[in-house]
């Protein structure tokens, strides 16, 4: 089995954290504080191709696991990422089940007919996936996906807001689809939510550097007079 599948099987939850920038010492601190998995995000961060085959292989001389998050569905674009070795690729905005269909496609032809050897994940984030939600967790043709509450605000119209009570009542209905499926998921996550989602099933969470730097920081800081 994929190690990044075996782990999250077999484990109550784990962060990936989103190391924002193709820095390996960022990783190597990481690693040294005892994170298990880089989240390598080529959709928002300055992570260029050239980038990924050095952080992957730092993060694996540690011992950590690799989600790659694409910027694209485009088979072209996801076959060179799978060419860098990462354990796990989250595609974006996959909507349907013949996209996925598409996505375990591209796994089969790279890995020349062993797809064991990747963890696919489809990321839930606009309202016709929601909608769609009940076929796609039903699907094997991924292994797991990760809901993008942020992108789901501005499908719904909500501009990025992630008050409203429409958002996490469509993000409920997306959790009890992938339960009922029993299929591994993660979303953002963090130490105030992370009991509340593990206990509904979140396998994995998300998280970035700069929201780890700023929640550490916090115990440094010398309260005001």
């Amino acid at each position: 089995m994929n190690p990044l599948l075996e782990h999250l099987s077999s484990h109550s939850v784990t962060w990936a954290i989103n190391v924002g920038g193709p820095s390996l010492d960022a990783i190597d601190m990481l690693a040294m504080a005892g994170a298990k998995c880089l989240f390598i995000d080529c959709e928002r961060a300055a992570i260029n191709i050239e980038s990924i085959g050095p952080m992957v292989r730092s993060a694996k001389s540690h011992g950590m696991l690799t989600m790659l998050r694409s910027e694209s569905k485009q088979p072209e674009i996801l076959i060179r990422y799978l060419d860098r070795g990462v354990d796990g690729l989250v595609v974006p905005h996959t909507e349907t089940v013949d996209e996925l269909e598409q996505i375990a496609q591209i796994i089969d032809y790279v890995s020349k007919g062993h797809p064991e050897k990747f963890m696919s994940i489809a990321q839930v984030e606009s309202i016709q996936a929601v909608q769609n939600i009940e076929k796609l967790a039903a699907s094997t043709a991924v292994n797991g996906f990760l809901i993008g509450p942020n992108d789901l605000s501005h499908s719904m119209g909500f501009k990025g807001d992630l008050q409203p009570d429409a958002l996490w009542q469509a993000i409920d209905g997306v959790i009890v689809e992938l339960e009922k499926h029993q299929r591994i998921w993660g979303l953002p996550g963090s130490p105030s939510t992370q009991e509340t989602l593990c206990s509904r099933g979140a396998r994995f969470l998300y998280c970035t550097l700069p929201q780890i730097i700023q929640t550490g920081f916090k115990a440094f800081q010398t309260p005001t007079t």
